[in-house]
């Protein structure tokens, strides 16, 4: 079983603290107290992130130049086109940006029921991709077809169960694996 969750369909809204734009792409929860969350930030200067007590956040930007992380309690992170970073959500967070505005997708995950990997891969023309379960897929670059379904850039697959995309044209995938936690 799988959703696929096209770009026009995602829902604007605005950061926890008021001072960015953002697009919800899958949730599992309530908005206020969810298990784990996929949306997109737009990042339009020097600007403090909102703090989620007890949640992991992996940052990847997706379009612009990139920006400098200040974590409280940790060197700053540096954060590239398509190279996910991780850091706590519950410590203040502000950032720097290098040459102008960035959007960045965002997974946030509640320590202690979900955790994640991460990677972007580069995916060939003419290639299958097994999508494991419990997986979510964001189309960086190019196309995927999916059970003759085109997967456009900037759409995203939910997997529940096991999927395989197919590469209609050179690509670059954003893919999270989610891990359900054991309970204690």
């Amino acid at each position: 079983m799988y959703r696929l969750i096209r770009r026009q369909d995602y829902r604007q809204g605005r950061w926890r603290n008021g001072l960015g734009v953002s697009w919800d792409i899958a949730i599992e929860g309530g908005p206020a107290d969810f298990d784990w969350r996929l949306a997109i930030a737009r990042i339009d200067g020097k600007v403090a992130f909102s703090t989620y007590p007890d949640i992991d956040r992996v940052l990847t930007i997706i379009e612009g130049d990139g920006l400098t992380l200040d974590v409280e309690g940790l060197a700053p992170l540096e954060a590239s086109l398509l190279q996910p970073v991780n850091f706590p959500g519950d410590r203040p967070v502000s950032c720097r940006l290098r040459k102008g505005p960035c959007r960045a997708l965002n997974l946030f995950t509640r320590r202690g029921v979900y955790s994640s990997k991460v990677r972007v891969e580069k995916i060939q023309s003419g290639m299958d991709v097994t999508v494991p379960a419990r997986s979510l897929v964001f189309v960086a670059s190019g196309a995927f077809s999916l059970d003759h379904q085109r997967l456009a850039m900037e759409d995203t697959l939910h997997a529940e169960t096991t999927a395989k995309i197919r590469a209609i044209e050179d690509s670059r995938i954003w893919h999270a694996a989610l891990h359900r936690e054991s309970p204690s």
